[in-house]
């Protein structure tokens, strides 16, 4: 067991260190690893931890996010036992050393026979007979690349089907098995893949890849530059903490103006705000309301499975408003016409189906789409997620 059970440990200068990803979400935070041999440990003095940083005074504040789920104790294949330190990478634009809940524990699920990752396979397992056995590396290469192989020589790519798990995807990146996406996708090449909850890797929104609207598509500086940000059926500090704390806030405190003057110097800068379209006050709600301001955030507290005609009903009066850019419609779809027709529904019928005040639509719909003072159309980013994606057959 490890000597360290009235602190984290700090790593020695000479510690190794490595880059890691957290594995979790799709935010795609990053970590530093250090990893130096048991019972040994850093001074406090700058040039005596491979911090660098001096733990003699108090550090400022977010010098550094250290937490006890943050070290362990790993044992190697050849029986060696190292200590490991997995800390938030300040130089990461994705997270700028910012911890989430899951992966500042990442160094806790890391295997240790005395853990509580202590049941985890060591072995890779072959099913022969009615039951699984351990077996080698070598031989489970073997048995898997020479059927593959077979199948390949005989019948082509499509001859290989998988039924996999995936969460998040991004062209076959797959978001906590990026190697098996690779594998089928670029290595054997297949198309028949399916995934946990549908019979293709296909996505759960439908139509709206045809559309051309992937999921997940969206950059990190398109939250900092928005005009609007409309989140729909999601809770961002919960579940993307990092996210929301990185790329969202600034935004909408105002400290990305400069990008924004940087990056559309033609356009009007005007205060970013914030449409939540959920039927639940959320902590995220709750968070906005009081570091961003009351006056620059709106709930849609919507009914549960009305989104549909919430949407329709913003679409119509939006269409009727003129908000619109005709040239890139004319350019870009076919059957829009029809498909105001065919989906028009008044803000009072509205309002009726989702329980949303008239007042508040109209509001939600002149903070997203109404253009600013130099005529110019807002850039509105919508983030969704499980209100829209399985709350309705869109």
């Amino acid at each position: 067991m490890s000597v360290f059970k009235d602190r984290v440990p700090l790593p020695p200068s000479g510690a190794q260190r490595t880059h890691m990803v957290c594995h979790f979400c799709i935010v795609g935070c990053g970590y530093h690893v250090y990893k130096w041999p048991e019972n040994q440990e850093g001074g406090r003095a700058p040039d005596q931890n491979a911090l660098g940083l001096d733990f003699r005074t108090q550090l400022p504040p977010l010098a550094v996010t250290l937490t006890p789920a943050m070290h362990n104790v790993v044992e190697d294949g050849d029986g060696e036992r190292h200590n490991i330190l997995v800390v938030p990478d300040k130089a990461c634009v994705v997270n700028q050393g910012l911890s989430s809940t899951r992966g500042g524990k990442m160094a806790s699920y890391m295997y240790t026979p005395t853990g509580l990752t202590k049941e985890r396979l060591l072995y890779p397992r072959l099913y022969t007979g009615d039951q699984w056995l351990d077996t080698t590396w070598d031989e489970a290469l073997a048995l898997y690349a020479g059927v593959t192989k077979r199948i390949l020589d005989s019948e082509g790519p499509n001859g290989l089907a998988f039924n996999c798990f995936d969460h998040g995807g991004a062209g076959g990146g797959f978001e906590n098995t990026w190697g098996t996406g690779k594998l089928m996708f670029s290595a054997l090449q297949t198309e028949l893949v399916r995934i946990h909850n549908r019979p293709a890797y296909n996505s759960e929104c439908h139509a709206t890849r045809d559309m051309g609207i992937g999921e997940l598509n969206n950059a990190y500086e398109d939250a900092e530059v928005a005009d609007c940000i409309m989140s729909i059926g999601a809770n961002q500090y919960e579940t993307q903490t990092n996210y929301f704390l990185a790329h969202w806030l600034p935004n909408l405190q105002g400290t990305t103006s400069g990008k924004k003057k940087a990056w559309f110097p033609d356009e009007a800068v005007e205060a970013s705000r914030i449409v939540c379209v959920d039927p639940r006050r959320t902590p995220t709600i709750t968070i906005l309301e009081s570091v961003v301001g009351k006056d620059r955030v709106l709930h849609l507290d919507l009914n549960p499975g009305t989104d549909i005609a919430l949407f329709n009903g913003l679409f119509t009066y939006v269409v009727d408003q003129g908000w619109i850019d005709e040239d890139f419609i004319a350019l870009h779809t076919s059957g829009f016409d029809a498909a105001v027709a065919a989906n028009r529904v008044s803000l009072e019928e509205t309002s009726r189906i989702t329980g949303v005040s008239v007042d508040k639509l109209e509001l939600a719909a002149e903070w997203a789409y109404q253009p600013k003072a130099d005529g110019k159309l807002k850039r509105t980013m919508h983030g969704y997620e499980k209100g829209i994606i399985w709350g309705n057959d869109n």
